[in-house]
């Protein structure tokens, strides 16, 4: 990861190397504005979460946690390592508002507080988790935060994804964050082409967590069905948006 950084740090370019309309206004809006978004009650959960020394029975069905694979964690740990950052979340928040987004799915919950930040500003999310005592603490979350426009989905992925393609709904955002593995990852980024319109944002976490991972982004960001991908070394973004010449910008964040 670290030599993947590096090349992040030489090869990234503020709005000075944006030539792209609409790239150029996705970094004024979102990446410039860092200061704004960040929700109080959102991150007073994050504080109580970090604090908790409860245990649960942690079922993991991905690649795993780089801080171990162990059957029960404390929800402290989780919240750690695994749950949003203050600083992501924000610009999640910020991005949903300003494309006045509405119809979000998210694959991994975790303990919410990813998904707290996509729904502030949305009408309907829907989050999909495979483990149940994890997936019990988000939706308490959730309730504390009054968030009843959440649908939570307990189950493997592939199988919750299969019920949703039979729903036949379009979405103006899909944030994947689940399994970490290159075929599976690649296999939610077809769901996700095939159940968007053109202007939904394709945003997966981790891209560089793994070799699998940097090898399904750029699988991703070199697909013929995308003409935008923004890497902001954490996340990377992407968007079908038919008809503008294809570019891949390596932002600074």
């Amino acid at each position: 990861m670290l030599k993947a950084y590096l090349k992040y740090r030489k090869t990234r370019v503020d709005a000075h190397g944006l030539h792209s309309p609409f790239v150029f206004d996705f970094y004024n809006e979102i990446i410039k504005k860092s200061k704004t978004g960040i929700d109080g009650a959102i991150e007073n959960l994050r504080a109580t979460l970090l604090k908790s020394n409860t245990k649960i029975h942690f079922t993991e069905l991905g690649a795993g946690s780089k801080k171990g694979n162990q059957t029960e964690r404390a929800i402290k740990s989780i919240a750690k390592h695994a749950a949003m950052t203050r600083k992501f979340g924000g610009l999640l928040a910020r991005l949903c508002e300003f494309y006045a987004v509405k119809e979000v799915l998210e694959i991994g919950t975790s303990l919410g507080i990813g998904t707290a930040y996509l729904s502030k500003h949305s009408t309907n999310s829907i989050t999909l988790e495979g483990c149940k005592e994890t997936l019990d603490i988000a939706q308490e979350n959730f309730k504390k935060l009054n968030y009843q426009h959440i649908d939570a989905r307990l189950g493997e992925f592939s199988n919750s994804l299969k019920i949703l393609a039979s729903e036949k709904r379009k979405f103006d955002l899909i944030y994947i964050d689940g399994n970490h593995q290159l075929e599976p990852t690649l296999a939610y980024f077809e769901f996700a082409l095939n159940n968007s319109h053109n202007d939904t944002f394709i945003i997966l976490d981790d891209i560089y967590w793994s070799r699998e991972m940097e090898k399904a982004w750029g699988k991703i960001k070199a697909d013929e069905r995308i003409n935008v991908s923004i890497d902001l070394f954490r996340m990377g973004i992407v968007c079908k948006r038919a008809g503008q010449r294809k570019q891949n910008f390596v932002v600074k964040y």
